[in-house]
């Protein structure tokens, strides 16, 4: 499984839409085997989105994402955990173990509550939290 994460310095990207570069986390199970860190260009969101299907990525663990963005992300088979804050080790790990629905890891301003129900809202394919199914 290949896990995308927007990055800015060691942290989550607090937008989507705008960060500039992503980290590459592919997993076997709950094990890390590679991770990898390439540039994302700026452009229409579809570039995003094909860029993310290209690399293979199953998983999107971002901060806020537009609801465009996100239906087109989406759309390319892509579970979205959104709303996410923190350290890109810690988040990894945090999601890993099951706790990323901690109020810790939330975008300041966001509830832990706040992921289930933007998916309820805007009827995205499931999206996972904390390792399980929404």
């Amino acid at each position: 499984m290949i896990v995308a994460i927007p990055v800015w310095s060691d942290q989550v990207s607090t937008v989507f839409d705008f960060a500039h570069h992503i980290l590459l986390v592919e997993l076997d199970g709950s094990n890390e085997i590679g991770r990898s860190e390439h540039p994302l260009e700026e452009g229409p969101p579809i570039f995003r989105a094909n860029k993310l299907s290209r690399f293979g990525v199953e998983m999107l663990i971002c901060g806020a994402i537009s609801r465009r963005l996100a239906r087109i992300v989406a759309s390319h088979g892509i579970e979205i955990i959104p709303f996410v804050s923190g350290t890109v080790n810690d988040v990894l790990n945090a999601y890993l173990t099951g706790r990323l629905a901690d109020s810790l890891f939330c975008l300041p301003g966001c509830r832990p509550g706040d992921r289930k129900d933007w998916r309820r809202k805007h009827r995205f394919r499931g999206s996972v939290y904390g390792g399980k199914k929404m």
